[in-house]
């Protein structure tokens, strides 16, 4: 993508993750992207978390998916008519606890097919602690045009 394609593309995935109650409700914010990678942000709240204030999984996995996602979409331009992308493969990997503070995901392409997107996943705390790794495989079709 061209310099101005590529910041119109981080505008959008910008909006999305603004605008998807999920998300939303989840306290996602995209960071930043660039041509095979992006960054998210989610910020602590209590209704994401179990005991003792540690992030339940279930929002990491989450963060992880929406990242991995967000990379693949930097190969493709998110949210017009002309494509459509699902996520088709997740794999988790919790490596420590998360406890009362925001985390980080940065995602990276490893491999883009015709359709299919390979994406690795690691989250960190802001001090840069590994907290998980996840892989994410993401399909992204052209729509026919009509």
């Amino acid at each position: 993508m061209t310099t101005d394609a590529a910041k119109a593309n981080n505008e959008r995935m910008a909006k999305v993750i603004a605008l998807t109650p999920f998300m939303k409700h989840l306290a996602m914010e995209f960071v930043d992207a660039g041509e095979g990678w992006a960054r998210l942000r989610m910020r602590y709240q209590d209704e994401n978390s179990t005991a003792a204030k540690a992030l339940h999984g279930g929002a990491i996995s989450s963060l992880i998916d929406t990242t991995g996602a967000m990379a693949a979409w930097t190969t493709a331009e998110i949210a017009t008519p002309k494509y459509f992308g699902s996520t088709v493969g997740i794999n988790v990997n919790y490596l420590s606890g998360a406890i009362g503070e925001d985390i980080f995901a940065e995602g990276r392409v490893l491999k883009r097919g015709k359709e299919i997107i390979y994406s690795d996943v690691r989250v960190t705390n802001e001090a840069g602690k590994l907290l998980a790794q996840g892989t994410v495989v993401y399909r992204i079709v052209e729509r026919e045009q009509r």
